[in-house]
Protein backbone atom coordinates (compact mmCIF):
# COMPACT_ATOMS: atom_id res chain seq x y z
CA UNK A 1 0.00 0.00 0.00
CA UNK A 2 1.50 3.30 -1.06
CA UNK A 3 1.18 6.58 0.75
CA UNK A 4 -1.76 8.75 -0.26
CA UNK A 5 -0.34 11.20 -2.80
CA UNK A 6 -3.12 11.39 -5.38
CA UNK A 7 -5.56 14.26 -5.73
CA UNK A 8 -9.05 13.24 -4.64
CA UNK A 9 -11.59 13.28 -7.41
CA UNK A 10 -14.43 15.48 -6.17
CA UNK A 11 -17.33 13.18 -6.89
CA UNK A 12 -20.03 15.72 -6.16
CA UNK A 13 -22.94 13.82 -7.58
CA UNK A 14 -26.09 15.66 -8.61
CA UNK A 15 -29.53 14.66 -7.38
CA UNK A 16 -30.25 11.74 -9.64
CA UNK A 17 -33.63 10.59 -10.83
CA UNK A 18 -33.39 6.98 -9.74
CA UNK A 19 -36.29 6.04 -11.94
CA UNK A 20 -33.79 5.61 -14.76
CA UNK A 21 -31.86 2.36 -14.64
CA UNK A 22 -28.69 3.74 -16.24
CA UNK A 23 -28.65 6.66 -13.80
CA UNK A 24 -28.94 4.32 -10.83
CA UNK A 25 -26.06 2.18 -12.11
CA UNK A 26 -23.98 5.32 -12.66
CA UNK A 27 -24.73 6.44 -9.10
CA UNK A 28 -23.66 3.11 -7.64
CA UNK A 29 -20.50 3.15 -9.75
CA UNK A 30 -19.61 6.62 -8.48
CA UNK A 31 -20.27 5.83 -4.82
CA UNK A 32 -18.15 2.68 -5.16
CA UNK A 33 -15.30 4.94 -6.30
CA UNK A 34 -15.78 7.00 -3.15
CA UNK A 35 -15.73 3.81 -1.08
CA UNK A 36 -12.50 2.69 -2.75
CA UNK A 37 -10.86 6.05 -1.98
CA UNK A 38 -11.90 5.80 1.66
CA UNK A 39 -10.52 2.25 1.94
CA UNK A 40 -7.23 3.43 0.41
CA UNK A 41 -7.09 6.31 2.91
CA UNK A 42 -7.73 4.05 5.90
CA UNK A 43 -5.17 1.49 4.79
CA UNK A 44 -2.56 4.16 4.10
CA UNK A 45 -2.80 5.57 7.63
CA UNK A 46 -2.75 2.11 9.15
CA UNK A 47 0.44 1.25 7.25
CA UNK A 48 2.23 4.62 7.25
CA UNK A 49 1.12 6.42 10.44
CA UNK A 50 4.56 7.88 11.10
CA UNK A 51 4.39 10.25 8.11
CA UNK A 52 2.58 13.36 9.31
CA UNK A 53 2.07 14.92 5.88
CA UNK A 54 0.43 11.71 4.70
CA UNK A 55 -1.89 11.67 7.72
CA UNK A 56 -2.99 15.25 7.09
CA UNK A 57 -3.59 14.45 3.44
CA UNK A 58 -5.75 11.51 4.50
CA UNK A 59 -7.68 13.59 7.03
CA UNK A 60 -8.58 16.20 4.41
CA UNK A 61 -9.85 13.54 2.02
CA UNK A 62 -11.90 11.83 4.72
CA UNK A 63 -13.55 15.17 5.57
CA UNK A 64 -14.41 15.64 1.89
CA UNK A 65 -15.96 12.17 1.80
CA UNK A 66 -17.99 12.93 4.94
CA UNK A 67 -19.39 16.08 3.34
CA UNK A 68 -20.23 14.20 0.17
CA UNK A 69 -22.10 11.54 2.16
CA UNK A 70 -24.05 14.13 4.14
CA UNK A 71 -25.01 15.94 0.95
CA UNK A 72 -26.29 12.69 -0.51
CA UNK A 73 -28.18 11.78 2.66
CA UNK A 74 -29.90 15.17 2.65
CA UNK A 75 -31.01 14.57 -0.94
CA UNK A 76 -33.43 11.91 0.33
CA UNK A 77 -35.71 14.64 1.64
CA UNK A 78 -36.14 15.99 -1.87
CA UNK A 79 -37.39 12.70 -3.28
CA UNK A 80 -40.90 11.34 -3.42
CA UNK A 81 -42.02 8.41 -1.29
CA UNK A 82 -42.46 6.27 -4.38
CA UNK A 83 -38.82 6.74 -5.36
CA UNK A 84 -37.53 6.18 -1.83
CA UNK A 85 -39.48 2.92 -1.58
CA UNK A 86 -37.56 1.52 -4.55
CA UNK A 87 -35.27 -1.30 -3.28
CA UNK A 88 -32.41 -0.05 -5.46
CA UNK A 89 -32.68 3.43 -4.01
CA UNK A 90 -32.69 1.97 -0.50
CA UNK A 91 -29.61 -0.08 -1.40
CA UNK A 92 -27.84 3.08 -2.60
CA UNK A 93 -28.50 4.93 0.64
CA UNK A 94 -27.42 1.94 2.72
CA UNK A 95 -24.09 2.15 0.90
CA UNK A 96 -23.90 5.86 1.73
CA UNK A 97 -24.68 5.17 5.39
CA UNK A 98 -21.95 2.54 5.66
CA UNK A 99 -19.33 4.82 4.11
CA UNK A 100 -20.43 7.55 6.53
CA UNK A 101 -19.80 5.28 9.53
CA UNK A 102 -16.17 4.66 8.58
CA UNK A 103 -15.56 8.26 7.51
CA UNK A 104 -16.86 9.48 10.89
CA UNK A 105 -14.55 7.10 12.75
CA UNK A 106 -11.40 8.08 10.86
CA UNK A 107 -12.18 11.78 10.96
CA UNK A 108 -12.44 11.57 14.76
CA UNK A 109 -9.33 9.37 15.05
CA UNK A 110 -7.18 11.83 13.08
CA UNK A 111 -8.49 15.12 14.51
CA UNK A 112 -5.60 15.42 16.99
CA UNK A 113 -3.05 15.00 14.18
CA UNK A 114 -4.72 17.93 12.41
CA UNK A 115 -4.49 20.02 15.58
CA UNK A 116 -8.20 19.94 16.42
CA UNK A 117 -9.88 18.94 19.67
CA UNK A 118 -11.36 15.46 19.66
CA UNK A 119 -14.48 14.56 21.63
CA UNK A 120 -13.38 10.93 21.63
CA UNK A 121 -14.25 7.58 20.09
CA UNK A 122 -17.01 5.33 21.38
CA UNK A 123 -16.57 1.69 22.38
CA UNK A 124 -18.36 0.63 19.19
CA UNK A 125 -16.05 2.78 17.07
CA UNK A 126 -12.93 1.37 18.73
CA UNK A 127 -14.42 -2.07 18.23
CA UNK A 128 -14.24 -1.38 14.49
CA UNK A 129 -10.75 0.15 14.62
CA UNK A 130 -8.97 -2.42 16.82
CA UNK A 131 -9.18 -5.31 14.31
CA UNK A 132 -7.72 -2.97 11.67
CA UNK A 133 -4.85 -1.99 13.96
CA UNK A 134 -4.07 -5.63 14.69
CA UNK A 135 -4.27 -6.60 11.02
CA UNK A 136 -1.59 -4.03 10.18
CA UNK A 137 0.66 -5.12 13.04
CA UNK A 138 0.07 -2.37 15.58
CA UNK A 139 1.02 -3.05 19.20
CA UNK A 140 -1.80 -2.25 21.62
CA UNK A 141 -0.74 -1.98 25.26
CA UNK A 142 -2.73 -1.38 28.42
CA UNK A 143 -0.42 0.87 30.43
CA UNK A 144 0.30 0.26 34.12
CA UNK A 145 -1.30 3.44 35.43
CA UNK A 146 -3.58 3.20 38.44
CA UNK A 147 -6.43 5.68 38.03
CA UNK A 148 -10.08 5.38 39.05
CA UNK A 149 -12.62 4.94 36.22
CA UNK A 150 -9.89 5.01 33.55
CA UNK A 151 -7.57 2.90 31.47
CA UNK A 152 -4.59 4.25 29.55
CA UNK A 153 -3.92 2.57 26.19
CA UNK A 154 -0.95 3.01 23.86
CA UNK A 155 -1.06 2.12 20.15
CA UNK A 156 2.27 1.85 18.33
CA UNK A 157 3.55 1.08 14.84
CA UNK A 158 6.94 2.08 13.43
CA UNK A 159 7.61 5.68 14.49
CA UNK A 160 4.02 6.44 15.46
CA UNK A 161 2.51 6.27 18.94
CA UNK A 162 -0.93 7.26 20.16
CA UNK A 163 -2.06 7.35 23.78
CA UNK A 164 -5.72 7.20 24.76
CA UNK A 165 -7.59 7.63 28.02
CA UNK A 166 -10.58 5.26 28.25
CA UNK A 167 -13.47 6.31 30.51
CA UNK A 168 -14.70 2.98 31.91
CA UNK A 169 -18.04 4.40 33.07
CA UNK A 170 -21.18 3.81 30.96
CA UNK A 171 -21.87 6.05 27.96
CA UNK A 172 -23.73 9.29 28.61
CA UNK A 173 -27.52 9.07 28.31
CA UNK A 174 -28.28 12.50 26.91
CA UNK A 175 -31.99 11.82 26.50
CA UNK A 176 -32.41 11.20 30.23
CA UNK A 177 -29.77 13.74 31.30
CA UNK A 178 -27.53 11.07 32.81
CA UNK A 179 -23.82 11.85 32.43
CA UNK A 180 -20.68 9.90 33.31
CA UNK A 181 -18.00 12.44 32.41
CA UNK A 182 -14.66 12.46 34.19
CA UNK A 183 -11.78 14.90 34.43
CA UNK A 184 -8.40 13.17 34.30
CA UNK A 185 -5.27 14.91 35.59
CA UNK A 186 -2.04 13.18 34.53
CA UNK A 187 1.69 13.80 35.00
CA UNK A 188 4.52 13.06 32.55
CA UNK A 189 8.04 11.98 33.52
CA UNK A 190 9.27 15.29 32.07
CA UNK A 191 9.84 18.03 34.65
CA UNK A 192 6.47 17.31 36.24
CA UNK A 193 4.50 18.44 33.19
CA UNK A 194 1.29 16.79 32.12
CA UNK A 195 -2.26 17.71 31.32
CA UNK A 196 -5.93 17.60 32.18
CA UNK A 197 -8.65 16.19 29.94
CA UNK A 198 -12.40 15.75 30.13
CA UNK A 199 -13.47 12.35 28.84
CA UNK A 200 -17.12 11.54 28.16
CA UNK A 201 -18.74 8.40 29.49
CA UNK A 202 -17.51 5.27 27.72
CA UNK A 203 -15.22 7.21 25.36
CA UNK A 204 -11.58 6.86 24.31
CA UNK A 205 -9.83 10.22 24.04
CA UNK A 206 -6.38 10.70 22.52
CA UNK A 207 -4.09 12.74 24.80
CA UNK A 208 -0.85 12.65 22.81
CA UNK A 209 0.69 11.23 19.65
CA UNK A 210 4.08 10.92 18.03
CA UNK A 211 5.10 10.93 14.36
CA UNK A 212 7.89 12.34 12.20
CA UNK A 213 6.84 15.95 12.86
CA UNK A 214 5.40 15.73 16.37
CA UNK A 215 8.36 14.08 18.10
CA UNK A 216 7.63 15.00 21.73
CA UNK A 217 5.99 12.07 23.48
CA UNK A 218 6.22 11.37 27.20
CA UNK A 219 5.58 8.55 29.63
CA UNK A 220 2.66 9.08 32.02
CA UNK A 221 3.81 8.28 35.56
CA UNK A 222 0.65 9.04 37.53
CA UNK A 223 -2.93 10.13 37.08
CA UNK A 224 -6.06 10.94 39.04
CA UNK A 225 -9.67 11.37 37.99
CA UNK A 226 -12.77 13.13 39.24
CA UNK A 227 -16.33 12.40 38.21
CA UNK A 228 -18.16 15.38 36.77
Amino acid sequence: MRRIVFSLLFLLMPLFSFAQKDVFEQSVEEINKVNDILIDCMASFMEFPETHSNTINIYDRVVTIKKLCKDQQSSKYQMSTSILSNPKVQQYYRMIDEIQIYADIFEELLRSFKGYNSAGLSQDQMGILDPMFRKFGWKINLLDINCKDTYFYEYQLKGCKMMFIKNTLPPNDYRNYIYHNIEVDFTYDYYGTGGKYYVGGGLYRMIQFKDDENVKYHKVIKASSERK
